[in-house]
């Protein structure tokens, strides 16, 4: 066997090891500690290594190295101004646990994604190999989840409950009245995986690539199988982008097959195509019963009582009496008023206390009472509303360059659920340009390569809205351009459009 056939066999090995390497235990903390990472990450940076090694023997020849050390001042020159500026911080307390070494870690995890673009590119990874790897990554994902779900041990996908696996199987969303007794969160699984949001993203961004798959193929009982066992999974995690997201997807992949096929004068009602339909009308009968359909606002709404309308008396008169006072003044009385009534306005004490103390910035808590209701007690609006007044209160300019930091957020337990938003916070514009838009950048330039050499195909559609969604799904729930169980999968497939255009 020669180099190029092992090195793709090793990227290959990889890929299909990834759901494995999600595992919840390999992060838990007793691991940790004893490896200092998660041995998950530890064999991930291992076969990274392996594979650059291997395409820069298998390409020494080739190698445009001007471009390489391009390439490497410039992401080297960034990360040293982020590090740098993440030291200058000089905000509220809760944001001042900084790790450089964390810090510079997270900028490795961004970038090994397109270091793996590059590699999958470079092994000349085609369908048969993307056919093989999709297939056997959403069976291991969806046959774990469904298994651990129907024996009862699936771990929860929300932590919003005192206990970590579920509290029945799938089967108990059946019982009448289920949902009068239990909230949806004893019910949304995720296996034994780690996070739902990630996951939850991986199985709805590549689900229209599962279903070319399944539909171009001729018909397979193992491809079956696997696409009915992901469907049952993404509705068992619960989460609107794998409970709701999964049925739009679906019928959107049977749409864009319907409307190709027709282009193309081809035949529709295949076999295959026929259990695909199949398979949608049995879960949208069942779709009334699934935790995704059963999400219930739990918090109060907003009270009128008349602690509330004594306390918005209150509010009126003292706004009128502190208008004219010295700065310290203010906020003794700001903080005075907090510390009695701001329990009648709906804050969640974890941003109110924790996250964002009001006793350091009784301004902005204050000035949040006459916001209306909906917002005040909205997670993403107020992690969004605190990260931008710790950001704007830091008051320096390179932040909107390179970002005040990844790990302040997160130590502060306040991360938001939005990508973009978040990651402009974090890494700055220049940041969002060099670690999260390349993948943007392919898709415009696929779709330019498209149009002018005519290189409309099902396939290549395909995988620009899967990568299309990978960025949809980060901005409506967050937490994605920062794991690589969804970025590995990104960087490979953006390797493999980017060959497939080129061919």
């Amino acid at each position: 066997m020669n180099l190029q056939k092992i090195s793709k066999n090793i990227l290959i090995i990889f890929m299909i090891l990834e759901p494995l390497l999600d595992l919840y235990f390999l992060y838990s903390d007793n691991i940790i500690n004893i490896f200092k990472f998660s041995p998950a990450t530890i064999i991930r940076m291992i076969f990274i290594l392996v594979m650059v090694i291997f395409i820069i023997i298998l390409n020494k020849k080739k190698l445009n190295k001007k471009n390489l050390v391009i390439f490497i001042m410039i992401y080297l020159a960034y990360s040293l101004f982020h590090l740098y500026n993440g030291t200058l911080f000089k905000g509220v307390s809760t944001y001042h646990e900084y790790s450089l070494f964390k810090e510079a870690f997270y900028l490795v995890r961004m970038t090994c994604p397109l270091v793996l673009f590059y590699l999958t590119y470079k092994n000349d990874i085609d369908y048969q190999d993307t056919k093989k790897i999709i297939i056997i990554v959403y069976f291991i994902f969806s046959s774990i989840m469904v298994l651990t779900n129907l024996v009862g041990i699936a771990r929860v996908s929300y932590g919003v409950i005192k206990r970590e696996t579920i509290i029945g199987n799938f089967l108990m969303w059946f019982k009448p009245g289920i949902y009068n007794t239990y909230t949806y969160e004893y019910f949304a699984s995720k296996g034994l995986f780690s996070y739902a949001n990630p996951l939850s993203s991986l199985m709805v961004s590549f689900l229209p690539l599962l279903v070319y798959i399944v539909l171009k193929e001729k018909t397979n009982f193992f491809n079956i199988i696997t696409l009915f066992l992901t469907i049952l999974a993404m509705i068992m995690l619960g989460t609107r982008i794998a409970g709701i997201g999964m049925y739009l997807v679906f019928i959107f992949s049977l749409i864009i097959y319907v409307s190709y096929s027709l282009i193309k004068n081809k035949k529709v009602f295949t076999k295959n195509f026929i259990i695909c339909l199949s398979f949608l009308l049995i879960f949208l009968v069942i779709y009334k019963y699934t935790p995704a359909a059963n999400r219930v606002i739990n918090d109060d709404y907003e009270t009128n009582s008349t602690e509330k309308q004594d306390a918005d008396l209150k509010l009126i008169k003292l706004k009128d009496e502190i208008k004219d006072l010295e700065q310290n003044e203010k906020k003794e009385k700001e903080i005075e008023f907090l510390d009695e009534y701001a329990k009648y306005y709906g804050f969640k004490e974890h941003y109110y206390f924790d996250a964002y103390p009001y006793q350091e910035d009784p301004e902005f808590w204050f000035d949040l009472l006459e916001v209306p209701y909906q917002d005040r007690n909205d997670n993403r609006k107020i992690k969004t509303l605190i990260t931008k007044r710790v950001f704007e209160l830091n008051n320096n300019k390179l932040d909107y360059l390179v970002g005040f930091s990844f790990e302040r957020s997160m130590n502060a337990d306040n991360y938001m659920e939005n990508d973009i938003i978040a990651q402009f916070y974090s890494m700055g514009i220049l940041g969002l340009i060099l670690f999260i838009f390349p993948y943007f950048y392919l898709i415009c330039y696929a779709l330019y390569k498209i149009i002018k050499e005519k290189k409309f195909t099902y396939l290549n559609i395909t995988y620009i809205i899967v990568i299309s969604l990978i960025y949809f799904t980060s901005i409506l729930s967050g937490n994605v351009f920062d794991q690589w169980i969804v970025t590995f999968f990104l960087g490979f497939i953006s390797g493999v459009l980017l060959k497939n255009i080129e061919e």
